[in-house]
């Protein structure tokens, strides 16, 4: 063996190959650097997941002209709520129900300021509400009707229309002793009941009661046309899944995009991703193109040498083997050199990521070692293959 290579090896230059082994490592390098960018800002996504809260997703339709001038239903239908619970992302499904008849409220009392309006009231099943509360629920014969409001609606109140208007502000702990009544309006008669406070929501921004107590309530005053559900409330176990906006954009549905900014973010991810796949396969591609046309390149210098080796009775098989042991070695110093410099490259993310208050990991995955390891594994393999195919051939000659 030593040899044969001495022989195979003479007068042969090597300014070709070291070419192809820094066009392999720019490769690895950004592969494997882009998955590891990839997996990382995914993990940030999923722990800040909380805290954008937007598992629960308040889903609508746009307005338009036709619903203004009375010519469309601007609500869903039973097909397309049947629809949004068939996809991955959605795991449960609810559709509001509101109130078919009027109601208004007022209060009279000396420690807030006396007020008079119509309104409006919404449900969904308790599942989806935020609030805990002991006083939440309906049952037939309770005597108040407990309401969850909007935590924006007291912001607005405190730091908008109270200044405005020269009122107290309300801290949210008294909330709870505000005494109004709710007027109920059927088509022939009329109910009044006791309302309370149960608490604010930060998820839902509408005024809420016990989904019992509007089914209730709807069956027993309701006269107006039964509308169509106009919201959906949708829980999604991965909130960062880019298909929940792919399917609201392509329905034409409309949502709070700011809940939704992880999921938008997921999008972007896997395009830079993409984009250094393509970029890093190309490197690569180019790089096995160079590795194939220079070991080619030896194999056609060496022919005269590689024609006698056979006569002399070397079988193509062992006069290949120089050259696989040369690619092999090639390869393992790629492998090694590109998760070399991944692994300083991925140390540094994770030192600018922590002066961002961010973690992330500073160590390769099992993921990139796989990813770097089939890769080798499919250049070796074919570029053998080509080294076998070439010294046949010129065997045979």
């Amino acid at each position: 063996m030593k040899y044969l290579f001495q022989i195979l090896w003479k007068d042969q230059s090597r300014w070709h190959l070291l070419w192809a082994v820094l066009g392999t490592i720019a490769g690895f390098v950004l592969l494997l650097t882009g998955i590891h960018f990839y997996e990382n800002m995914n993990k940030v996504l999923r722990e800040n997941e909380d805290l954008l809260d937007p598992e629960y997703i308040i889903v609508n339709k746009e307005v338009g002209i036709g619903q203004t001038l009375g010519l469309g239903n601007g609500g869903f239908s039973e097909e397309e709520i049947a629809e949004i619970r068939q996809q991955p992302f959605a795991e449960q499904v609810a559709p509001f129900i509101s109130n078919e008849f009027p109601i208004s409220a007022y209060t009279r009392s000396r420690q807030f300021p006396n007020f008079s309006t119509e309104l409006f009231f919404e449900a969904v099943p308790d599942a989806f509400v935020d609030v805990r509360s002991d006083d939440w629920g309906w049952e037939a014969g309770k005597d108040h009707i407990p309401v969850i409001l909007p935590q924006d609606y007291l912001n607005l109140y405190n730091f908008g229309f109270s200044q405005s208007q020269g009122l107290p502000q309300i801290p949210k702990e008294m909330i709870g002793m505000l005494q109004f009544s709710v007027v109920l309006k059927g088509a022939t008669e009329k109910a009044t009941y006791p309302g309370r406070i149960s608490g604010f929501s930060n998820r839902i921004n509408s005024i809420l009661v016990p989904y019992d107590f509007l089914t209730w309530a709807n069956e027993k005053f309701g006269y107006l046309e039964q509308p169509r559900p106009s919201r959906i409330i949708l829980v999604s176990p991965d909130p960062t899944d880019p298909e929940i906006i792919r399917f609201i954009d392509e329905k034409g549905y409309d949502t709070i995009r700011e809940k939704l900014k992880s999921s938008r973010l997921n999008i972007i991810l896997k395009f830079v991703l993409s984009f250094l796949v393509l970029i890093a396969g190309i490197i690569i591609g180019l790089a096995f193109l160079i590795f194939l046309l220079s070991l080619q390149l030896m194999i056609s210098r060496s022919s005269e040498k590689i024609r006698r080796l056979n006569k002399l009775g070397y079988h193509h098989t062992e006069i290949s083997r120089p050259y696989i042991i040369v690619l092999f070695t090639l390869l393992f110093i790629v492998t090694a050199m590109a998760l070399a410099i991944s692994a300083i490259i991925s140390g540094k993310m994770a030192a600018m990521a922590a002066e961002w208050n961010m973690e992330v990991g500073a160590s390769l995955s099992g993921t990139i070692y796989l990813v770097s390891i089939g890769l080798v594994v499919v250049l070796f393999v074919l570029n053998t293959f080509s080294i076998y195919l070439g010294t046949k051939k010129l065997c045979k000659e």
